[in-house]
């Protein structure tokens, strides 16, 4: 499959249609206020693809990005590899800020404000915009080169990680609330098929801006990566304004699941 691409092709145009199809037969052997929690949970699960497409971008085009269009100091003081920083950032905030999300939603629990699921992968998505937005502004930081500023990138994933601390934690533990409990395997393989479907898609445009690049000179290498993270943003953004929109109605389906 890593050899001859087109057998993942394949494996991805099968699997994920065949899994649909078997969810759809077994929720006709359920009642209607069980459906209603799967359907539920196929939103969350068709936002996630969205999520991950945008995000994994760091296996691929932010990789390119980083080794060709980056200095290599931040904060004026440390020297580092800029693919380094684009390996590592993530994991470094996560560890560093995971505990400080925990302690805000348990605040916000205790005093009845905290956001319902459907409101934290919405909010998901607009800190994952706001990071794409911040890589687009690395262009406006650049040098007569090309070369960007390598504190604005790694300010991007700060903000690219917030946005993974309101969606994924949760992700597995609504697919459970909201399944059957003889559906909970299932749905928790689902979820993370919508995460394999997320890289996928996630290649294939950090593959178009590697394409649409290959020939050009730093400079222009620069304003077509960073067009792209604009046109990332945008899609983004548009997600998470229509997650909390539709949150009302999502809401309802999800019942008494918060």
């Amino acid at each position: 499959m890593v050899a001859k691409t087109q057998y993942t092709d394949w494996f991805m145009y099968i699997i994920g249609p065949a899994t649909l199809l078997y969810l759809l037969y077994e929720m006709t052997r359920y009642g209607w206020a069980e459906r209603k929690k799967l359907i539920a949970a196929l939103i969350f699960i068709l936002f996630s693809i969205l999520f991950w497409a945008f995000f994994e971008q760091s296996g691929g085009s932010l990789s390119l990005f980083a080794a060709r269009n980056l200095d290599n100091n931040l904060l004026g003081i440390i020297n580092l590899d800029p693919n380094g920083v684009n390996n590592s950032a993530n994991s470094f905030f996560v560890i560093v800020f995971a505990f400080l999300f925990s302690l805000i939603w348990i605040a916000m629990a205790k005093k009845k404000i905290e956001p319902n699921t459907v409101i934290k992968f919405g909010l998901g998505f607009l800190f994952l915009s706001g990071s794409f937005f911040t890589f687009y502004v690395t262009r406006f930081f650049a040098n007569s080169q090309g070369i960007a500023s390598l504190d604005i990138f790694t300010a991007a994933y700060l903000v690219m990680t917030f946005g993974e601390l309101c969606l994924s934690p949760i992700g597995l533990s609504i697919m459970t609330k909201l399944s059957p409990v003889k559906l909970q395997g299932v749905m928790m393989g689902m979820w993370f098929l919508a995460s394999a479907y997320g890289q996928y898609v996630a290649g294939l445009l950090g593959a178009g801006l590697a394409k649409a690049s290959e020939n050009d000179t730093p400079v222009q290498k620069l304003i077509s990566y960073t067009e792209g993270y604009k046109q990332l943003a945008i899609y983004a953004l548009i997600a998470g304004i229509a997650l909390l929109i539709i949150s009302p109605l999502v809401k309802k389906l999800m019942q008494e699941v918060n």
